[in-house]
């Protein structure tokens, strides 16, 4: 027998692999940063691998392309203070607060290679958030023409997406025990007057973040058709910030 052939057979009939880079609280710009490094190392590949990326953000304001900085209600003044920096992005959707105690998610994913369009991936990316919300007792739903998932009239997970050289990038955030007050000064949608929720206060009860991170990881597995992945536990290109933060002193 040729094992030379036969080790080259085996290889060649694996499904490529995710990526998955578990990397704690990390600052917005190093994880951007970190989803155009993959982008590109990704596209040299051509052989259908994807990455997905998790974290947690210190609070940091995103826009995309649907939103403005009128749907922030935040001064500029109370910003500085606060700390809380406002940053303009090239994804879909509107305005998105990160804070700690909410997962983020961005899938580098090669939508050709995969076999979906862009409408496809956006499905399986919101199917993965029901499922996750289901496997812990909470009934998720996406409204007609809306990003995002809402459970009980009110929103509890974002997304948007960008796309180069057909690559998908940026992602999700899920709000799993998120302090919820400062919401309050966004307009994340125009669905029930953009009104957030998290996991934690549908449940009544706190929710550890890394039973939550292996649900999302597993479901995002499924939908998006990966058989196989590979974890790392930091990149070179990023590093862990500390949580401490006038909106993350309760969540430790």
């Amino acid at each position: 027998m040729n094992l030379e052939c036969f080790g080259d057979y085996r290889l060649k009939s694996l499904d490529p692999p995710l990526e998955i880079y578990l990397l704690g609280v990390v600052d917005f710009e190093d994880a951007l940063q970190l989803q155009r490094r993959l982008v590109y190392e990704i596209g040299g590949y051509d052989d259908g691998r994807g990455a997905l990326v998790l974290c947690e953000h210190l609070p940091t304001i995103t826009i995309g392309r649907g939103g403005s900085r009128g749907h922030v209600f935040f001064e500029d003044d109370e910003l500085d203070r606060l700390g809380i920096p406002i940053r303009w992005t090239n994804r879909g959707g509107g305005v998105m607060l990160h804070l700690p105690g909410q997962l983020v998610a961005y899938p580098i994913v090669p939508l050709a290679d995969r076999g979906l369009g862009l409408a496809g991936y956006l499905d399986r990316v919101h199917a993965a958030l029901v499922d996750v919300l289901e496997e812990f007792g909470l009934r998720g739903e996406r409204p007609a023409g809306h990003s995002g998932v809402w459970v009980g009239g009110a929103q509890i997970a974002s997304v948007g997406i960008a796309v180069n050289r057909w690559i998908a990038y940026h992602g999700l955030a899920l709000n799993v025990s998120t302090p919820m007050a400062p919401f309050r000064k966004i307009r994340p949608n125009t669905v029930n007057g953009g009104k957030m929720t998290c996991m934690a206060a549908q449940r009544r009860a706190p929710l550890p973040m890394a039973g939550v991170r292996e649900a999302l990881v597993r479901h995002l597995e499924n939908h998006l058709r990966f058989s196989r992945h590979h974890v790392y536990s930091q990149h070179a290109m990023v590093r862990s910030q500390r949580r401490h933060h006038v909106y993350a002193e309760s969540l430790g």
